[in-house]
C-alpha cells in the first residue's frame, strides 16, 4: 500500500471514528439551542488554537499564513480568533472547583479522618479551617450554606457530618456543563495520547454487554456505582498522602485525572 493510501485510509477510519463521537456531542448541542453556524465558530477557534500548538511544539513558527495553510481557516479568520481574549472561568465554576477541594480533603487528609478511615465530624471551627485551607478568597459561611443547601453535609448537635452518599451531587446546569467540559476533554485527551502510540499508554478501559434485560443492567449500574466510588475514594486518599509530600520536595509540576462513566439504554438494533 502507498503511503498515500494509508494516509486515506486513516482518514477514513477517523473520519468514521469522529462521526460516531460527534452524535451525542451534535445531541447535545442541538438540545442547549446550539446554531451549526455557532457550533462552526467553535470549532474553527478550536482549530486555530490546537495548530498554533502543534506548529510551537514543533519548533514552526506560528504564522497567520502557516496557522491558515495547516488548518484549513481563512488566514482573516486566523488573525481575528488570535486576537480574541482566553475565556475566563465562571465564578460559580470556581465554586464547584473549590467544592471539590473540599471534599477531596475531607475524604483524604488523616487529620479529617478516623482511626478506620472514614470522615469525621466537624466542629464549626474545624470546618471554618477546612474551607480556609482550601481557598482564603471564599467566606467559610458562604462555603457552609452551599454544601447544606446541595445536601453534601448535614448539621447534628456534634457539628457538621459529610453525606457520602451525595460524592456526586446534581448541580446546576452550569456546573454540569464545567465538569462535562473537563471531564470529556480529558477523557478525549487520553485517547488521542494511546491513538498515537505512545510507550506509556494512559488506562483506558471499559467493559460491554448487549442483550441484557432492563432489571439487569440496573443491577449492573448499581454496582458500578458502589465499585467506582469505592475506588475513587481509595485513590483520593493517596493522592491526598503524595500531594503533602510533593508539596515538601516542591516537585508538583504534573496532575492527573481519574474518571468514570456507565452508559445504558435500549438498543435500538433489537427494535
Amino acid at each position: 500500500m502507498s503511503e498515500h493510501s494509508a494516509t486515506s485510509s486513516v482518514k477514513q477510519l477517523i473520519a468514521q471514528a469522529l462521526h460516531k463521537v460527534l452524535c451525542p456531542l451534535v445531541k447535545l448541542v442541538v438540545r442547549q439551542g446550539v446554531t451549526f453556524v455557532e457550533f462552526t465558530e467553535i470549532l474553527k477557534h478550536a482549530y486555530v488554537e490546537e495548530v498554533q500548538k502543534e506548529l510551537t511544539r514543533s519548533g514552526e513558527r506560528t504564522t497567520l499564513s502557516r496557522i491558515s495553510v495547516v488548518s484549513g481557516v481563512h488566514r482573516k479568520d486566523v488573525k481575528r480568533l488570535t486576537e480574541l481574549n482566553p475565556e475566563v472561568n465562571s465564578s460559580r465554576s470556581e465554586k464547584a472547583s473549590l467544592t471539590s477541594r473540599l471534599i477531596s480533603l475531607w475524604l483524604g487528609d488523616s487529620q479529617y479522618l478516623d482511626e478506620q478511615g472514614k470522615p469525621i465530624t466537624l466542629s464549626r471551627s474545624s470546618f471554618e479551617l477546612l474551607v480556609r485551607s482550601v481557598s482564603s478568597d471564599i467566606r467559610p459561611r458562604t462555603m457552609l450554606d452551599d454544601c447544606l443547601q446541595k445536601g453534601i453535609i448535614e448539621g447534628n448537635d456534634e457539628g457538621y457530618c459529610l453525606i457520602t452518599e451525595a460524592l456526586f451531587p446534581s448541580e446546576d446546569l452550569a456546573t454540569k456543563i464545567a465538569f462535562f467540559a473537563r471531564n470529556t476533554a480529558d477523557h478525549i485527551a487520553t485517547c488521542e495520547h494511546n491513538v498515537r502510540g505512545e510507550q506509556n499508554a494512559f488506562p483506558e478501559r471499559s467493559v460491554f454487554y448487549d442483550h441484557l434485560s432492563h432489571a439487569s443492567v440496573i443491577e449492573l449500574q448499581k454496582l458500578a456505582d458502589e465499585e467506582t466510588k469505592a475506588l475513587l475514594i481509595r485513590i483520593n486518599k493517596r493522592a491526598q498522602s503524595l500531594a503533602k509530600q510533593d508539596d515538601v520536595n516542591e516537585n508538583n509540576d504534573h496532575r492527573f485525572i481519574l474518571g468514570s462513566y456507565f452508559y445504558q439504554e435500549k438498543d435500538s438494533k433489537n427494535d
